[in-house]
């Protein structure tokens, strides 16, 4: 069976989707934008650097709904409008996956896949889509 999560602390989708859905021990999080969760605007609209950070905070609060955490996280999708700003990202995405650094071997960094992409939603310069595994069980 597989249930869709809501989570307030991110922003609502912009098409027929839902945030992420829960199946099984797995979680698939849809595409997250910089966008900030209250105004629901992109932050920083011409730094991909701040895009990353709120994109990754709002997968950050979709997993923990789904009761799970960054450390779950085992697949990232990156879309970019300039593949110039991959370093960029690697060197925010290493800031919040950091269990991979210490060499936590039970919490290895998420494999990931990025590419170039004409347009993104809101003129957003970066997009991130995840997929967790952490247990059968949703939270209440």
């Amino acid at each position: 069976m597989k249930t869709a999560i809501h989570c307030s602390n991110a922003p609502e989708c912009c098409g027929p989707c839902s945030q992420a859905v829960h199946h099984g021990q797995t979680i698939h999080i849809s595409g997250q934008i910089g966008c900030h969760p209250t105004s629901k605007e992109i932050v920083n609209t011409k730094c991909v650097k701040s895009q990353t950070e709120q994109a990754l905070k709002n997968v950050q609060a979709i997993i923990e709904a789904a009761g799970g955490s960054m450390k779950d996280i085992v697949h990232c999708t990156i879309c970019l409008t300039n593949m110039e700003d991959h370093n960029v990202v690697n060197e925010v995405f290493a800031k919040h996956f950091p269990h991979h650094q210490s060499g936590d071997k039970n919490h290895p960094a998420p494999a990931h896949t990025c590419f170039a992409v004409k347009e993104l939603p809101m003129h957003a310069m970066v997009q991130v889509s995840a997929v967790g595994c952490c247990g059968g069980a949703l939270p209440n």
